[in-house]
This record gives structure tokens, sequence and C-alpha cells, in this order.
């Protein structure tokens, strides 16, 4: 994962302070570490060019490899989840907020990144530029970050554990797993900044709550229900999605929750040697006690084909794809949502 360009438009802008130096004598860390700048308290990074600004950049550019190992990572373990939580919990906006978070906050650390010195070769004429980073700021920074997310992932999993309603407990540790993803993004970030390359301890860890999360999900029972005048093949493929979402299906007499679903759709003839279909996909859940409709939503669904029956066929595939995208995070936004 690359940082954006803009960050580094930004922080260049930052450090047009920086003065030329035509010392005859060339600086220790040009070509090696520096004396002044121990290791042991700042990372740098070094950068050669013709013109200072792009020395400057280069500079920062090489600084800011340090971080992109951890970055990418955990961004990896996000889009993880990402797709795994499209059937636990609605973590997909969740897991959209962690991975913005992730990039300001190292955006942020990015900006403490200061040019140091700029040494001018007399004989070659190019410039070379140190940029520093104080590695306990940056650290410090970090680390007060690390506590606000992990008072964020105590709240969640407080509001799950104390709520009677199971799809809000679903949804809360969703959202504390996420939130807890993205602290773990900074532990990694913080034993790169990090003198003795040691994080912080957290309360919880994401493996230990994502069981927690397969164990709410499967106290969920819901009965699905095609709606009469449906295409034929939508209950094999609202079973599916449900099954594949994580939800067990209810084949009882009275269910907790049922699972309304229609797919109507409409032949729009043939246009320019197609045959094409268009209609609308929707699902409702309520509970059966009470009759109280937790939600509704609805997708667009079109498609064409040569001949009628694959174009009918592609609509009724349109709606799996869809549905087993987004049915989990559909049925827990509509059940919490109220």
């Amino acid at each position: 994962m690359k940082l954006s360009f803009s960050v580094f438009i930004v922080v260049a802008s930052l450090l047009l302070g920086g003065c030329a130096s035509t010392k005859s004598n060339q600086p220790d860390w040009v070509d090696g570490d520096s004396a002044k700048y121990a290791k042991s308290q700042y990372l740098y990074g070094r950068g050669q060019a013709s013109s200072v600004e792009d020395a400057k950049k280069r500079a920062l550019a090489d600084l800011s490899e340090i971080f992109q190992v951890s970055i990418a990572v955990n961004s990896e373990d996000i889009q993880s989840y990402k797709k795994n939580s499209k059937s636990a919990g609605g973590g997909e906006q969740f897991s959209a907020e962690s991975t913005r978070r992730i990039n300001t906050n190292t955006e942020q650390i990015i900006r403490g990144i200061q040019v140091a010195e700029i040494w001018q070769d007399p004989a070659r004429k190019d410039y070379h530029v140190l940029a520093i980073l104080q590695r306990q700021q940056a650290a410090a920074g970090l680390r007060q970050q690390m506590d606000q997310l992990d008072d964020a992932v105590q709240a969640s999993v407080d509001q799950s554990k104390n709520s009677v309603d199971l799809f809000v407990k679903i949804a809360s540790l969703s959202k504390a797993i996420d939130t807890q993803l993205a602290l773990e993004g900074l532990q990694k970030t913080l034993q790169v900044v990090s003198v003795s390359g040691r994080g912080m301890d957290p309360k919880y860890n994401s493996g230990r709550l994502k069981i927690d999360l397969d164990e709410l999900l499967k106290r969920v029972r819901i009965a699905p229900k095609v709606l009469e005048g449906s295409t034929a093949g939508l209950e094999e493929v609202v079973s599916g999605a449900l099954s594949k979402a994580g939800f067990l299906i209810d084949t009882g007499e009275n269910p907790v929750f049922l699972l309304k679903a229609s797919l109507k759709l409409s032949d729009l003839g043939m246009i320019e040697g197609w045959y094409w279909q268009r209609g609308n996909l929707e699902i409702s859940m309520s509970e059966t006690a009470s009759g109280r409709v937790r939600g509704t939503q609805r997708w667009p669904i079109k498609s064409s084909a040569r001949d009628r029956a694959t174009a009918v066929k592609r609509a009724l595939d349109e709606a799996d794809t869809v549905l087993k995208q987004e049915l989990g995070a559909s049925i827990i936004g509509m059940a919490t949502s109220q």
C-alpha cells in the first residue's frame, strides 16, 4: 500500500524552511549513520537530487518506506475481515472507517518528519537531504491514539454484553473487532517507531473477538419466505445467502424471525437483438410473535441475453451475487436501525 501523493505534498510544503549548506566536508550521514542523530533516538531517511526540493521529497519518501510494511500488512488484515464481516454484522462500513483511521494516523506521524540537514556537493552540485523523525515524540502520539482506541473497543464490548437485543450484541461486537484491527495496526507501527521494538499490551485481540462474534451469529435463527409471484429459484438463492452469512435457517412452525424476499421481473422484450429483464429484489425482516418489521432493503436488478430464458437466469444470478455479498450486513443494519 503506498501513501497518497497528497501526503508528500503537504509534508514537502512544511519542509520549505530548510536552508542549503555548502560545506566542503561531506557529512557522515550522506553515506552512513549520523553521529548527531543516533538511531536509538531518531528514524531517518536520505534524499539526493539536483534540486533541494526534489532531494527533500526523496528523503521523505525514504523515511516513509519504514512504515510501508506494517501499514500494508494491517490493510490486508482489514480487507480480509471486511470480506468475512459481510456475513458477520455490518463490518464493511466499520472496516472502511478503520482503514481511514489507520491512514490518517500514519499521515499524522509522517507530518512529524523534519529536515535536519542539507548539504550540497561542491563538485557535483547535487543536494543531499537528511530527514529525521524523533522516536520518542512519534511513539507518544501513537500510544495516545491507541489508548483512545482501546477505550472504544471496551465500550463496544460492554454494549454488546449489556444489550438484551441479540442483533445489537452482534453489531456492537462487530464494531469492536473493527476498532481492534485499527488498534493492532497502530501497534505494528509503534513497534517500528519504539526504541525497544515493543508496543502496548491491548485489553483484547481481534482473533478472540471474532470467535465470540461467530458464537453470537449461531444464536440467530431466521426462516426465509419467498413471496408469491417471485422468480422461480429465489428460495434457494435466499437460503444459500442466509447460510453463507452465518445465520441458522429456522424450519420450525414458529420461527423467531421471518425474512420475506421477492424478485419480480418485468420483461422489456427485445432491444437491439437482446432480451431484457428488469425488476427489484426486496427483503424485509420481521419478528414473528409481534409482527414488528425490523427493516426493508431493496436492490435494482437488470439483465440481458440473446433469449428470454437466459436473461431471466442472469437476473436470478445477479440476485444471488447481491445477497451473498450484502445480506448479512443488511440484516444487522435493519435489525439495529430502530
